[in-house]
């Protein structure tokens, strides 16, 4: 498979050198590793630096793609950080958009997992994974979803409608209270009605 192929189909490996790729009915099988001689961030106070300290193995899952999942076999380089007063003495060089420290899943994995986890949590979230070929527990898919930021808490809710006729008699009377800029109802008050005293 032409390079030029690869970064097409897997554009973050655009910045790493691909050794070889396998193709085989269960996986793509992919080794690379990142370019010696280019200076890297240092992930305790982002010094610069070219000094290597050894080079290790990592092997991450991705997307699916052709309906098998990538296995992406990465030699990357342990720097020395180069500065004196920095708390660390070596760190791993990260590659943008395809490693995160202490991941084995790219972003794009990581991004896909936590959406589905958003919407179907953990059981139902594993086997939608499952039918996109993609080998994850419904703990695994509960532990990212723990890790999904809350959104932010809303300050206040303007009450701009408040509809009589649609709470009706089967909701036990009320009126339903709309917060239009949230965009649907926000509550409905029982005791207000034609029961309320």
């Amino acid at each position: 498979m032409c390079s030029v192929e690869l970064v097409s189909l897997l554009p973050q490996l655009s910045d790493v050198q691909v050794v070889s790729v396998e193709v085989s009915d269960a996986v793509v099988a992919v080794r690379a590793r990142t370019r010696s001689g280019e200076p890297a961030g240092c992930t305790g106070c982002g010094q610069l630096s070219e000094w290597c300290h050894s080079r290790y193995a990592r092997r991450l899952a991705d997307v699916t793609l052709a309906g098998r999942p990538p296995r992406i076999d990465l030699s990357v380089r342990r720097l020395y950080c180069e500065n004196t007063t920095c708390p660390k003495a070596t760190f791993a060089e990260q590659v943008p958009g395809l490693t995160v420290r202490y991941q084995r899943r790219t972003p794009r994995l990581q991004c896909l997992v936590e959406d589905i986890g958003v919407v179907l949590a953990g059981r139902g979230g594993s086997r939608m994974l499952r039918i996109l070929n993609i080998r994850l527990s419904r703990v695994a898919v509960l532990s990212q979803l723990m890790r999904v930021p809350l959104p932010p808490p809303v300050e206040h809710v303007v009450v701009e409608a408040v509809d009589d006729v649609a709470a009706g008699d089967h909701l036990g009377g009320g009126e339903v209270f709309e917060g239009l800029a949230l965009g649907g109802v926000v509550g409905i008050d029982s005791a207000v009605g034609p029961d309320a005293e």
